[in-house]
């Protein structure tokens, strides 16, 4: 009992209401586009814009979370740290292809070979090296994105999986795939959060005055969805495309 009061006082509730406004912001954009997908209601693209800004907010916690973890574990080995990081690491990427298998099964036309799970789990194992340029990683970031927009700007036919995971592309990818997240640029707004994190949680410690806001219970339901945000991630689409397929049927 000690020890998960422990883990749960540890934990920063800012990130955890961040990353639950980004799922409950996705589940709701997922919505609307099964919903089209379904033929129930045409997509609303003015609102659907908003989906360019969700990945950013993961992408940014992961590596705010991945620095704050080492600060917060820096009495460990760097060989245990590591570890760790590389089995966080293939474990969501795993996550991601057994996502893809799925999606080869149920949608052959657009499946998904590189979607976040990958790209995020990638870039786990591939900041372990930078994690300990801490906020210099500010000066790096601008580069992977730079990088990222110029490789956007080519397109290629029938690319390996190689190609697709450092950003090359046909044109029209969303064509292709329901969910594409490749490295560049991705990797480089991740290093930018391991900046902030850096910055805004020194030494795995708040720079920052923050209220308790746990006292109340919408905040707390927020907070509960980024706790659990995974999980969700992983449940979300199969139970909406569930219920509006049966609904369908029925």
């Amino acid at each position: 009992m000690l020890k998960n009061r422990k883990q749960q006082t540890s934990r920063f509730i800012e990130l955890d209401i961040f990353r639950g406004v980004a799922i409950i912001s996705m589940i709701f954009l997922h919505l609307l586009w099964d919903l089209d997908y379904f033929g129930f209601v045409p997509l609303n693209e003015t609102i659907y814009q908003f989906n360019k800004i969700i990945p950013t907010m993961f992408f940014l916690l992961v590596g705010i979370c991945l620095a704050i973890s080492v600060a917060k574990n820096h009495k460990s080995s760097e060989r245990t740290l590591v570890n760790h990081l590389l089995v966080r690491g293939l474990w969501i990427l795993g996550l991601g292809i057994i996502i893809t298998i799925v999606t080869l099964i149920v949608m052959p036309d657009r499946p998904i070979f590189f979607g976040v799970l990958h790209c995020i789990g990638l870039s786990i194992i591939l900041s372990i090296p930078f994690l300990r340029f801490k906020a210099y990683n500010a000066l790096i970031a601008p580069l992977i994105l730079l990088l990222g927009i110029i490789v956007g700007l080519y397109h290629i036919d029938n690319p390996t999986i190689v190609h697709l995971v450092v950003g090359l592309h046909p044109a029209e990818i969303s064509h292709y795939t329901i969910d594409y997240f490749p490295l560049l640029p991705w990797f480089g707004v991740s290093l930018f959060g391991i900046a902030l994190g850096n910055w805004l949680y020194k030494d795995g410690k708040r720079q920052f005055s923050f209220p308790d806001l746990s006292q109340y219970k919408p905040v707390s339901l927020v907070s509960w969805f980024g706790k659990h945000s995974l999980l969700i991630y992983l449940l979300h689409q199969p139970v909406i495309a569930g219920i509006l397929g049966l609904y369908l049927i029925l």
